[in-house]
């Protein structure tokens, strides 16, 4: 059972066994380490941040990454939710022929790495319009905890918001290997987040008063 401390709402148990299969699959921390403890962890998570003929990745700040980056996404990521996007996106694919329950208890199931990423990617980006909504709406609390912008401050949440919408993409070609494949998925995301952003700040002029659409 999850809810805000005044509504319960129970869980499906097919629900709960996905959720826990997609946890199961590691993909997330594929996409968004916990926290990386080398150089060689900070280049396979962010290969763009240095040009290694004049800086090394040995000097970085890893401590910062870590406290500054990674912490605030996961305090999010690890507090709980219905995670049905990813519970969704795994059914379908078993409706579509794929072994996803078996392939993932069993411990081998890189040839569902395509469909595990998109799974992932919808989960790391919708909380990170989470922490984004709650900066927009001023809210208190978020699945029983103070909301990121509260605990670590609006210019953190600003930033992490924006870095967990990028940081799936980034790792794209590693789990979606057709070209064809790759662009079509480019395509639909930019499309969608810019439709989800643009319908956003509509939405704030609309019940900040300005102006009311009719139904029509």
């Amino acid at each position: 059972m999850i809810g805000d401390g005044k509504t319960k709402i129970v869980i499906p148990g097919f629900m709960k066994t996905y959720s826990e299969l997609f946890v199961k699959s590691g993909m997330m921390e594929k996409l968004m380490p916990r926290q990386v403890n080398s150089a060689e962890e900070l280049k396979a998570f962010n290969p763009y941040l240095l040009d290694e003929e004049y800086q090394s990745y040995d000097d970085a700040d890893l401590e910062g990454v870590n406290s500054g980056i990674l912490k605030l996404a996961y305090d999010v990521l690890d507090s709980g939710g219905k995670r049905w996007r990813p519970v969704l996106g795994l059914m379908f694919a078993e409706a579509y022929g794929r072994d996803i329950k078996d392939s993932i208890e069993s411990g081998d199931f890189s040839h569902n790495n395509d469909i595990l990423y998109a799974a992932a990617l919808t989960e790391i980006i919708h909380n990170g319009s989470l922490i984004a909504d709650d900066l927009e709406d001023k809210s208190l609390m978020r699945r029983g905890k103070p909301c990121t912008y509260i605990t670590y401050g609006d210019d953190y949440a600003v930033n992490s918001a924006t870095l967990m919408y990028i940081a799936p993409i980034i790792q794209m070609k590693q789990f979606i290997h057709d070209k064809d494949k790759q662009q079509a998925f480019q395509d639909i995301y930019q499309e969608e987040m810019f439709n989800i952003h643009f319908g956003q700040n509509w939405d704030i002029h609309w019940h900040n008063g300005k102006k009311m659409p009719t139904e029509e």
